[in-house]
């Protein structure tokens, strides 16, 4: 398949290789396989060596490296030197010199970004972002709502981004993609917004500290598919009805199969935040399945009061 058949494919990627990060970040950013291990070495190697001639005996000791380790990972300091070939700069985004790009951030061509020493790009192809992650399969087009975002929330959590300054050398990609755009791929129509039962799975599974890559037990995996098959019941014969009601029905379907959990009319006066919605208020122990299954009666019966008062009418 050409590239103009499908542009990304026109976009050069390095698939990660032990710690080499900042090698693949440096040579996608540049769009060549321009720089290899041994020459980021010896970039470290000098600058290491240029350091100890300035500190003198407040340098490290010999054969202990600030600029790399024997993983591969290389600093800030190696990648900048690199780039000083191509007379492209590397600046901190918390600069107040980078206001224009913080305020903005799709005016710049390219960023570098940093954490836990890892090392990836963002880079703008003619009208179109990616990024560009060695870590990842391949190159991922990205919205420009999406960088925005994308960019405010690395910031929130303590990335180091930096904005390539200078003219970045003209590539395959940029040609390809100037002339023939990457098309977003459809969305899967079997990946639907998540719905009301989904959403209370999910805070469920939130609550007792579970993970996508625990598999649900048989008692989860036979509560999810009687309420599954309760909401499919109910959206194929009815089109209106609020998320609450189909949720408690939901439940009340699932609770019916276990005679020991009562089926009780009486109601908390008042409704308030159910723990099982809400963060743990235990001491991190994990509650039982009987206490899964009480707490999710008391749910439903705050529905249902919560139901009860709205609809009493008026005295006259």
């Amino acid at each position: 398949m050409s590239p103009s058949d499908d542009p990304i494919s026109s976009i050069f990627f390095e698939r990660q290789q032990a710690a080499l990060c900042a090698q693949h970040a440096l040579n996608m950013l540049l769009q060549d396989s321009l720089f290899t291990y041994e020459n980021l070495r010896d970039l470290a190697r000098q600058m290491d060596q240029m350091e100890h001639d300035i500190l003198g005996n407040n340098a490290n000791a010999v054969g202990r490296s600030e600029n790399m380790n024997d993983s591969g990972f290389f600093s800030i300091q190696v990648i900048e030197k690199a780039l000083e070939t191509f007379d492209l700069k590397l600046i901190n985004m918390e600069n107040p010199a980078m206001a224009e790009f913080k305020a903005n951030p799709l005016t710049a061509r390219a960023y570098v970004l940093n954490l836990r020493e890892h090392w990836f790009v963002l880079r703008k192809f003619g009208n179109q972002w990616f990024e560009l992650n060695s870590v990842k399969n391949g190159p991922k087009l990205l919205t420009d709502t999406y960088v925005k975002e994308y960019l405010h929330q690395f910031a929130a959590e303590n990335y180091s981004i930096f904005v390539v300054q200078g003219i970045l050398p003209n590539s395959e990609a940029d040609d390809f993609i100037t002339l023939c755009p990457v098309v977003p791929k459809p969305i899967d129509s079997d990946k639907k917004e998540p719905n009301m039962v989904q959403k209370f799975f999910n805070s469920v599974g939130k609550r007792l500290g579970g993970s996508l890559e625990v598999p649900d037990s048989q008692e989860d995996r036979d509560l999810a598919i009687a309420m599954a098959m309760s909401m499919e019941s109910k959206e194929s014969s009815e089109s209106s009805g609020s998320d609450e009601d189909q949720l408690a029905k939901a439940i009340q379907m699932s609770l019916s199969q276990d005679p020991n959990i009562p089926s009780t009319s009486t109601a908390p006066s008042e409704l308030t935040e159910t723990p099982i919605l809400g963060p743990s208020t235990s001491s991190g122990n994990i509650p039982s399945a009987e206490q899964q299954r009480r707490d999710r009666a008391k749910f439903l019966e705050k529905l249902e009061e919560k139901k009860k008062s709205q609809n009493v009418p008026e005295e006259k």
